[in-house]
């Protein structure tokens, strides 16, 4: 934390509940229900808003004056809590959502930037039950309260499992699968219960200054998983962990985690190309000190496993599930496969556990900490190797799998991001790449060497389940002048004793102290430069990450975007490059990389069907910066920054759009490409956005490897962002009657 003198601006915690989940030892402030309820209703909300679950004529922009002179409800409002008497006092926004004949649904509204409203931070909705005996309850039925004098017609909306139901009341219900609402609810509450149990994770505030850089960056991932993926009220919900298997294996509880290995028969292991000798190149001999090699080989030679077979690491957690009788039968489902075809069944891994195909080791090492995106293991040790294993919880709605054919789809991907740093020397000065074409998975036997799109072992669950993938770093970035930040631990805050922290203090107060000849550790840094220097990090980062997508999008190539994925490199108190991690999910337009001689990767998928990582248009490519790295990515660090620092929102999109303004000056793009990629994501009022709860619902029951999404439009933030400059009043809440729904 940094040391400042009174007029800094690092915050005490307000006494209403934030958007940020919030881990505490102050007594004062210590989690409760109340807050994790406020942040799911938050993005409950926002996602039913941009995902037009309701239809625009059932909802009534106006402002809490108005509405309340209007329905004469003034005189009720004593009865409700203080915040929300504050808030109803005021001319704030308000909408208006008709959810039945009699209800109301009241939102106290601001206006945001990547929607044309977000819930007020402080503030739970509230039901207006126009006549008593609509009554409104979270069993979906209404009670007759005629004649009951304490029936009030305003009702805080305090869960959000009731503000889902009344939600749901208002759509048409006979066009939704009723089995999609179910997982939806479901994994709502396994949400509810995970947020409740990370709130108690006591999260290190030392993320940049830790001696070594490994640590940083296993400290990092401490803060990326508390939050999961921004936005999300689904994310940090894990199907399949209980309680305690929550709280042993999410990352932000630090937990060591040792791996549990098994011994797989070679003639049923398929290996990545860049595996020439499985007998050199396995994962112990990347994993592994010589002491730990040492130890696996002898239990391998004891039990006559050595020229048969080689040892592979697994989660623990997994581990107990391919041991247990009546395994999965689902097939398989991969962002490139249609749920409907070559439905495979998995067979049980019991009879490879009993003819000695597999066979379970004592060996238990080494010691891994998980990432946030929890099967992948990172090592507390000075060394480039780190490992990604796959895990069968459901999470985001799908499991954790490792198949085979992305792994193959991966390894195509890191040949097109090699050649496209050849092409470009800037980019290859600022795009960094984890090696991820190392690699080993369970298959038949009698299809190890077919990586041919018919294979029908890739379709089916049972191989997805054990497998491991190596991933190694560049080693210039191991060493400890560098620091790795993944975007996901800069776009949340984390709170002790009161005080707000965020990953920019300890940069500041590095790079302040770097500057003095003899640096006082103890230095009270001025506020002012605080806010400067944080502002100044801010525009550093959007410089190379945005500057590094646009050089990407220049060559018909869409990285994935999101905070988990993209980690920033530090190098002395300065962001140098960005490092990319699971290459699979890169996707490609070809008529740009044809035009710099990248060839067509051809994708391995499901016969007949075309792989989702080709996009079909330049604007479906950068669909990808827009959604996941705009308006989730840079969004959660703008919200983030404004919080902790007091910086203004509209100051931080403009130097976003500043730094994509130079890079667009200052890349080689074609004439007409350019004005292109400008007009999408600077001039256009309008910006596709991903949506994440109604394709929940859509896909009801059936099986799939990936997380449903689709997509709707919501308003750009930095044309809105140029218009308030331009206009402050535009901002205003008097502007309310002008404002549309949709955008």
């Amino acid at each position: 934390m940094l040391s400042t003198d009174k007029t800094a601006n690092i915050k005490t915690m307000p006494i209403l509940p934030t958007l940020y989940p919030v881990q505490t030892d102050h007594p004062a402030i210590k989690p409760d229900a109340a807050r994790i309820q406020s942040a799911l209703i938050t993005y409950l909300t926002e996602c039913v808003l941009l995902e037009e679950w309701i239809k625009a004529s059932l909802i009534e922009v106006t402002t809490t004056t108005d509405y309340l002179a209007s329905q004469k409800l003034q005189p009720h409002l004593v009865l409700l809590p203080s915040a929300y008497q504050t808030f109803f006092a005021e001319n704030n926004p308000l909408l208006v959502i008709q959810t039945s004949k009699d209800n109301r649904l009241l939102l106290l509204v601001e206006s945001g930037y990547t929607s044309s409203w977000r819930l007020h931070k402080s503030c739970l909705p509230v039901l207006y039950r126009q006549q008593d005996k609509s009554h409104f309850n979270s069993s979906d039925h209404d009670s007759d309260n005629s004649n009951d004098n304490s029936f009030q017609p305003l009702e805080p909306i305090e869960t959000v499992e009731t503000l889902l139901n009344i939600l749901l009341s208002a759509m048409d219900r006979s066009s939704l699968s009723e089995s999609g609402i179910l997982k939806l609810k479901e994994s709502l509450q396994a949400a509810i219960i995970a947020k409740t149990q990370s709130a108690r994770a006591n999260i290190t505030t030392t993320v940049y200054a830790q001696p070594h850089w490994y640590q940083t960056l296993i400290a990092a991932e401490q803060w990326g998983s508390l939050m999961d993926r921004p936005f999300h009220p689904l994310a940090k919900g894990k199907l399949g962990f209980t309680a305690i298997e929550y709280e042993r294996y999410m990352a932000e509880f630090n937990q060591p985690i040792a791996l549990a290995w098994v011994a797989v028969a070679k003639t049923h292991l398929m290996v990545a190309d860049q595996v020439e000798d499985i007998d050199q190149q396995n994962p112990a001999a990347y994993l592994l000190d010589a002491a730990q090699q040492k130890k696996l080989a002898e239990e391998m030679v004891e039990r006559h496993l050595s020229d048969t077979h080689v040892a592979l690491p697994v989660h623990p957690w997994q581990l107990t599930q391919l041991i247990k009788a009546g395994f999965a039968t689902d097939s398989v489902g991969s962002d490139d496969m249609s749920n409907n075809a070559m439905n495979s069944h998995a067979d049980s891994y019991a009879k490879d556990l009993a003819d000695g195909t597999i066979v379970k080791l004592r060996f238990d090492a080494a010691v891994t900490y998980a990432s946030a995106s929890m099967r992948s293991m990172l090592l507390s040790a000075d060394t480039p190797h780190s490992i990604k294993l796959p895990i069968g919880v459901y999470a985001l709605n799908s499991k954790r799998y490792l198949p085979a054919l992305k792994l193959i789809n991966g390894e195509k991907n890191q040949a097109i991001l090699m050649q496209a740093r050849q092409i470009d020397e800037a980019l290859a000065a600022t795009l960094r790449l984890w090696d991820e074409r190392i690699w080993w998975g369970y298959m038949s036997p009698m299809h190890v060497q077919d990586k041919c799109s018919t294979n029908p072992y890739f379709y089916q669950e049972k191989p997805t389940h054990l497998g491991a993938m190596l991933r190694s770093l560049p080693t210039d970035l191991c060493e400890d002048q560098t620091r790795l930040m993944p975007m996901a631990s800069l776009g949340m805050l984390v709170y002790k004793d009161g005080v707000s922290h965020h990953p920019f203090d300890e940069m500041i107060q590095a790079k302040y102290l770097s500057s003095k000849p003899a640096p006082d550790q103890s230095v009270s840094i001025n506020a002012e430069y605080i806010k400067s220097a944080a502002t100044e990090y801010f525009k550093n980062l959007c410089d190379v990450f945005l500057g590094t997508m646009l050089r990407c999008l220049r060559l018909g190539l869409a990285p994935e975007m999101h905070g988990q994925n993209v980690v920033m490199v530090s190098k002395r108190h300065r962001f140098t490059s960005i490092l990319l991690r699971d290459h699979d999910s890169l996707r490609i337009y070809l008529p740009w990389l044809a035009h710099y001689q990248i060839a067509d990767p051809e994708y391995l998928s499901l016969p007949n069907f075309k792989n989702r990582l080709y996009r079909d248009s330049p604007q479906a490519l950068i669909f990808y910066l827009q959604s996941l790295g705009i308006l989730v990515n840079i969004r959660a660090i703008i919200e983030a920054l404004s919080e902790h620092y007091e910086l203004s929102e509209n100051r931080l999109w403009l130097e976003a759009t500043s730094s994509i303004d130079n890079a667009l000056a200052s890349i080689d793009f074609d004439t007409d490409q350019a004005q292109f990629v400008r007009e999408q994501l600077l001039t256009n009022p309008y910006y596709p956005h991903k949506t994440l709860l109604l394709p929940v619902i859509e896909r009801g029951d059936d099986p799939h490897g990936s997380m449903p999404a689709g997509e709707s439009r919501t308003i750009n933030p930095f044309f809105s962002a140029k218009n308030i400059e331009a206009n402050p009043m535009a901002h205003s809440v008097h502007k309310h009657s002008e404002a549309k729904i949709n955008g």
